[in-house]
């Protein structure tokens, strides 16, 4: 509802006056009727008292005629309704009660008789309200009247100065603003009064000047625009061809930059293949450089520095497939085709291999490593192992890389979140040579290595780009804080939804040796005979019998002649490649019951899932790990392997051990041969050490491996340690 300006003031003003004068009405009738009700107590009260000490004699005497003149007496107040009057047995000994004079409430009060401190009796007087509630109500009607009074008188008053100081102001600046809309700008504008108003009119009058002369300036510029319309419709034809041109040259960038789109596609595309296709080159030998050297790791009749250049070549060969799967890696992000696969893993284990791996490389370079994790650390947590082993991994190598003395630390602190989340946050620290500030921004770029080159060869400036990448799609970001020549501290969080401990792996498994149970027939299906061979030797000195086939073709008819228990089939084969013997063994019905793994060089999701969607069981990547090859063997053959025994808590006992060192002379001697890297007579005395004296088999042990791995910078530490604190 809108209202004028006139009422609007008026229903206001009525407003301010009611609120105010009505709040200070009802507190001074409240104060009155206070007044009033405490007047009426007090007057019972005292008739009250007084009928009590007039009751005294006629209670005394029983003589209730002696109190009759008191009772008329009282009932001379119009407020008495009744009295009543026991003796001290609760007898009545005079009552009286006027019920005509009951209109209004009722109030009762009694007191006790008391006659030479004895009780003699009891008193009653009824007294009713009606007298004071209309005195009452008087005062309300009055105060009703005044307010009324004084506010119609109030309104009066503002109407009039309304009317007189404002309205009639307020209507001819109406009318005068009319006149402006209507452009009668020739009319000036007179004002006499002097206040807020007048001021308003003296603008309107400088506003009229204003527009007139504005108009004045506007009809002259119509008549130069009219002038430039018409030169406008000769330029508007002009950039009509123009723009007929231009649209053809759009259509040209169009399709030209179609083109380019395409071409780079197909770039893309062409880039993938490669990439794809030199995986798969590259994976096909390292297979069986990495197969053999598992194989030759478990012979026990290697010497130790034979064991020591198949550890070499292993670790040379983990090496570069950690180059060849960063490359991929890398394509796959840039494609935006990489995905992380969760999985319950079990935390305390991953972290025991994490510290297992990392520990070789620090012993290596003689430097300190501190592992410090949460108490509540969870036992299963739901993430992709392989991809934060990759991360965790990869900064840790960068710490010891870059760290020449002092220590290398991993901390994993773990907490819940509001939403009963597990929160997980990794932090690796080092003493090495640190980060300058200006090139903190380029560690995390595809290609960029930041240092001298002698510490960046061997990489491929991959790893932490990768490693960022990956921890942000775990719902992270690397953060990096560095002091140039003190060291530098790399820090990521991780949030996991929960997880339960039922299924995951309890313990690190070990090398199987065998299995229980009849022989099982074993078909390896490779086109490459290294392969072939590698994998026949392994399998058969578990006690498989091995039959082996070239192509999918001559896998096909080999199972139909001897049929296997299980066939491991190669994918990328000539004549008949593995996808189509797959699907040919499980159109079989003599052959299709028979497990299949597929074993192939590419590891692209495209070739998994096209594996399994033919009727592989499961697929195996190369360069195969046997453990988990044998493993994935019995698991489809239900058969239960036989592990190599291990001495259990041995390194415990180690550790325990208190480390004694020989004599000065000895050490003195062992410095010596360090300083020459005479590392198989330090061998030969680390073994006399050990078979002269039992004290000696922990720093005898410790230097034997030291030996065996050509460490002669951490002998040579170890023995001046020692020979300085002597």
């Amino acid at each position: 509802m809108h209202l004028k300006l006139r009422s609007s003031i008026i229903l206001m003003v009525v407003i301010g006056l009611t609120i105010p004068m009505s709040v200070s009405s009802l507190l001074t009738l409240s104060k009155r009727h206070q007044e009033l009700r405490q007047r009426m107590e007090s007057d019972h009260k005292r008739a009250l008292d007084i009928l009590a000490l007039g009751m005294q004699e006629p209670l005394w005497n029983y003589n209730p005629r002696a109190g009759q003149s008191l009772f008329d007496s009282l009932f001379n107040d119009q407020r008495i309704v009744g009295i009543f009057v026991e003796d001290n047995r609760g007898r009545e000994f005079l009552s009286k009660q006027l019920a005509i004079r009951h209109q209004g409430q009722l109030f009762s009060l009694d007191q006790q008789v008391l006659y030479q401190g004895n009780k003699i009796g009891k008193v009653r007087l009824d007294m009713d309200s009606a007298l004071l509630d209309k005195e009452f109500k008087r005062d309300r009607w009055l105060i009703a009247g005044t307010i009324s009074a004084q506010l119609l008188l109030s309104v009066a008053l503002i109407v009039s100065l309304l009317q007189r100081r404002l309205l009639t102001p307020i209507k001819r600046l109406m009318h005068e603003s009319e006149s402006l809309a209507k452009r009668d700008l020739n009319t000036p504008f007179k004002w006499t009064q002097y206040d807020e108003l007048g001021n308003l009119g003296v603008s309107l009058e400088h506003t009229r000047l204003s527009l007139q002369s504005l108009f004045e300036e506007i009809e002259s510029k119509n008549r130069l625009l009219e002038n430039d319309i018409q030169e406008r419709e000769k330029t508007q034809k002009e950039l009509q061809l123009h723009r007929d041109h231009l649209e053809d040259l759009v259509k040209e960038r169009t399709h030209e930059l179609q083109v380019a789109k395409e071409k780079a596609d197909i770039a893309n595309q062409a880039k993938s293949t490669f990439l794809s296709s030199m995986t798969h080159e590259l994976r096909t030998p390292l297979n069986a450089i990495l197969g053999y050297s598992q194989i030759l790791r478990r012979d026990k009749n290697l010497s130790d520095r034979q064991m020591l250049g198949i550890h070499t070549i292993y670790q040379s060969g983990e090496h570069l497939l950690t180059l060849i799967n960063d490359l991929l890696d890398f394509a796959k992000i840039e494609a935006g085709k990489f995905e992380l696969v969760p999985e319950p893993v079990n935390f305390h284990l991953f972290l025991n291999e994490i510290v297992n791996i990392i520990k070789v490389k620090v012993e290596q370079k003689s430097l300190d490593f501190h592992l410090n994790v949460s108490e509540n650390l969870p036992v299963a947590v739901l993430l992709d192992g392989k991809r934060l082993r990759q991360i965790l991994l990869n900064l840790l190598g960068n710490a010891v890389k870059f760290t020449d003395a002092g220590c290398i630390g991993l901390s994993v602190v773990s907490n819940m979140t509001e939403g009963q989340q597990l929160c997980l946050r990794f932090t690796v620290s080092d003493s090495g040579i640190g980060i300058q500030k200006e090139l903190l921004n380029k560690i995390f770029k595809p290609f960029e290595q930041v240092g001298n080159a002698h510490r960046n060869a061997g990489g491929t400036g991959l790893g932490l780009s990768i490693s960022s990448q990956l921890a942000k799609m775990m719902g992270g970001n690397i953060e990096v804080s560095s002091e140039y020549g003190k060291g530098s501290q790399f820090s990521f969080q991780i949030v996991l939804p929960p997880c339960s401990a039922a299924g995951v792996q309890s313990e690190i498994a070990c090398t199987p040796i065998g299995y229980q149970g009849v022989t099982k027939k074993v078909l390896i299906v490779d086109d490459i005979a290294v392969n072939r061979n590698m994998l026949r030797d392994s399998l058969s000195a578990l006690g498989f019998d091995i039959t082996l086939a070239e192509d999918g073709k001559l896998a096909i008819e080999s199972a139909k002649n001897d049929t296997p228990d299980i066939i491991l089939m190669d994918i990328l084969m000539p004549n008949m490649n593995g996808i189509d013997a797959i699907r040919c063994i499980r159109e079989s019905m003599e052959l299709r019951h028979i497990p299949v793994i597929a074993v192939s060089a590419s590891v692209t999701r495209e070739q998994q899932v096209e594996s399994l969607d033919s009727g592989a069981n499961a697929f195996i990547s190369k360069p195969v790990d046997l453990i988990l090859l044998i493993e994935k063997i019995a698991e489809l053959l239900q058969l239960t392997l036989k592990y190599e025994k291990q001495e259990e808590n041995s390194q415990a006992e180690v550790i325990e051990k208190k480390l004694v060192f020989p004599s000065r002379q000895e050490m003195e001697s062992l410095r010596e041969l360090a300083r020459e890297g005479n590392m198989r007579e330090i061998l030969t005395q680390a073994e006399n050490l050990k078979a002269s004296n039992a004290d000696y088999e922990v720093f005898a042990e410790k230097l034997m491996e030291l030996a065996r791995n050509y460490q002669s910078k951490a002998i040579l530490k170890l023995v001046q340690d020692d020979i300085q604190q002597g």
